[in-house]
């Protein structure tokens, strides 16, 4: 049975990390990696082209999304899916007979999650959008319609 994995936390909470060290044949589908990518080949950084990409990077999103699922591979969606209203229409595109898996991650202690986003050379969010997602972040429940729910609370709970 296929599966896709759908990664829910805020920038830094180690959702690319966990699939770095995922040791499946699942594809990654990211658009934070699509712009990263976009960036390199302009000579820029992430931050440079945010702004004009991110509406064609969660465009070419869905359409690999779409494609995977027609072929019937594994799928990482790498992207904050932090509401249950944003992870419905995601969910709704997965077929019946997909194993869906909610991969959740807290965010982390202060310190540490200073230290994550500091590390990230041309990518930085400003303050009050970190802020708003720690917000609006919900742990994803049973009754989305997902088949498991794995947690990593590393840190404090979301409200």
């Amino acid at each position: 049975m296929p599966t896709m994995y759908m990664l829910i936390g805020v920038p830094a909470s180690g959702k690319s990390t966990w699939r770095e060290q995922y040791k499946g044949d699942a594809l990654v589908i990211s658009s934070d990696d699509l712009i990263e990518e976009y960036a390199k080949s302009q000579d820029k950084t992430y931050n440079d082209v945010f702004k004009e990409q991110i509406k064609i990077a969660n465009k070419i999103v869905l359409e690999n999304v779409q494609a995977a699922f027609a072929a019937g591979q594994d799928v990482i969606w790498d992207q904050t899916n932090i509401t249950k209203k944003s992870r419905k229409a995601k969910l709704a595109m997965v077929p019946e007979h997909y194993r869906k898996t909610a991969v959740f991650f807290a965010t982390p202690l202060e310190e540490e999650w200073q230290r994550r986003l500091n590390s990230r050379p041309g990518k930085s969010i400003p303050a009050y959008i970190l802020d708003s997602m720690v917000e609006m972040l919900e742990m994803p429940e049973q009754d989305e319609g997902w088949d498991i729910i794995e947690y990593h609370l590393n840190a404090k709970e979301p409200k």
